[in-house]
């Protein structure tokens, strides 16, 4: 945001139309969508500009992604981001950051300075874990302020658990595991549910409420309207412009199709918002239609593990109907314990392919969460016409038939998670 639109945001922020006449207060919520307008129109500029690695359906790809920003924004900002009635409220597809095919994403706006209720039944997803943290995101770094994960949750033989945080006093009942004091700070609770199972794992249940909250505000002023179009704003195109640049980044240090840039023993980045339970690895992938890339790496012991494709705009590539991920469950292991990956555009034929689905590169993400160790995979760009050679009995081979089976089912457990 240009510094004349945030002074004029700022200055409407402090507004109390009450003290406006109607005329005045008129002018300035058209002033605020003008600029919000004007703010959406800038993502044209970051969409079609040259020096990203974006050409034909990357645009397309672009706009769709700039789409999916706006939509996430309302739904957790405008619709849900009331921080005295909290919504535990998700948005399909998440589509930012190089999200998880296995996961669940949830997100409501606190303020410490109250105290708040969680509550709920955990279920029997894969991995379910907590994250309060700061949010000025892009311009300050994140900071983490507490993290739980399933296990460290109070439940009962049910598997129904309740907590509460906040800046204190601790209320009436709450002990040490159920209380968990934190400065008071305005953030975000982020919840990750991830599936390895996507047939018959069962997402937690969760429900959030602050203490105390008073009688809300169920009719919106200019004020808070004015507040969210900036706030809004500056998710869409800003935000898509800051994933693109950070994938970029592998590019232009020349990380393509290798990991040999990643150091095992680095932790994950918690000023980005990295689950401090979970190792990362990224690289650039870069395959033409007459290429392929193989993937190999041994497994370690681990709650949860998966790899997956995305486009040159960090977004993940559509693991709903085609197998651009794959998980510890969906995957097959060798008997050596090695997971072995084909990545191209056509079906080479055997069970763990990657799909490109049209993209010719953008980012892939690895991911062990609570892993005994964080093993780097390498990648062989080779021919696509030599894997014959190269594909022994280690690679699982699967017929056009098993393929359309389990893509069916793949399907069906994503939209089982998902209900548009």
């Amino acid at each position: 945001m240009d510094a004349n639109s945030a002074a004029a945001i700022d200055g409407w922020q402090g507004l109390h139309m009450d003290d406006l006449g109607p005329d005045a207060a008129s002018e300035s919520l058209r002033a605020a969508w003008n600029t919000f307008c004007d703010r959406l129109r800038d993502g044209a500029d970051t969409i079609l500009d040259g020096s990203r690695p974006a050409e034909g359906d990357d645009h397309a790809e672009g706009f769709r992604h700039l789409l999916r920003r706006l939509q996430s924004a309302i739904g957790s900002g405008v619709e849900g981001g009331d921080a005295r009635y909290p919504e535990l409220a998700w948005v399909h597809p998440s589509k930012n950051g190089q999200d998880n095919p296995d996961g669940l994403y949830q997100v409501a706006a606190v303020d410490l300075a109250n105290t708040y209720r969680l509550a709920g039944n955990v279920g029997t997803v894969c991995y379910l874990g907590l994250t309060l943290m700061t949010f000025d995101f892009g311009r300050a770094p994140i900071e983490q302020l507490l993290t739980l994960d399933g296990s460290a949750l109070p439940v009962d033989g049910n598997g129904d658990f309740e907590i509460h945080f906040g800046a204190g006093p601790a209320p009436d009942g709450a002990t040490g595991g159920t209380w968990f004091e934190l400065p008071p700070k305005r953030c975000k609770l982020l919840v990750r549910q991830f599936f390895d199972d996507w047939d018959s794992e069962v997402p937690a249940e969760l429900r959030i409420d602050c203490v105390d909250a008073g009688p809300p505000a169920s009719r919106m002023d200019a004020r808070r309207i004015i507040h969210h179009l900036g706030t809004v704003a500056e998710q869409v195109a800003p935000m898509t412009a800051f994933w693109s640049d950070f994938g970029r980044g592998h590019l232009e240090r020349g990380e393509v199709n290798s990991f040999d840039h990643l150091d095992p023993t680095r932790g994950p980045d918690l000023a980005l918002g990295a689950s401090p339970q979970q190792g990362y690895g990224q690289t650039w992938w870069q395959v033409s239609e007459g290429e392929a890339l193989l993937y190999e790496v041994e497994v370690p012991e681990c709650v949860y593990w998966g790899v997956q494709l995305g486009d040159v705009w960090y977004q993940s590539l559509d693991w709903v109907n085609r197998q651009s991920s794959l998980n510890g469950h969906q995957a097959t292991i060798s008997a050596d314990g090695v997971f072995r990956a084909v990545i191209s555009h056509r079906d080479p034929g055997i069970a763990n392919w990657l799909d490109t689905t049209g993209a010719t590169q953008g980012c892939i993400t690895y991911r062990w969460n609570q892993a005994d160790s964080n093993p780097v995979p390498t990648l062989e760009l080779v021919p696509f016409n030599d894997l014959p050679a190269r594909l022994d009995d280690r690679w699982s081979p699967v017929t056009p038939a098993e393929r359309s089976e389990v893509l069916r089912l793949r399907r069906h457990g994503a939209l089982r998670r998902f209900r548009r």
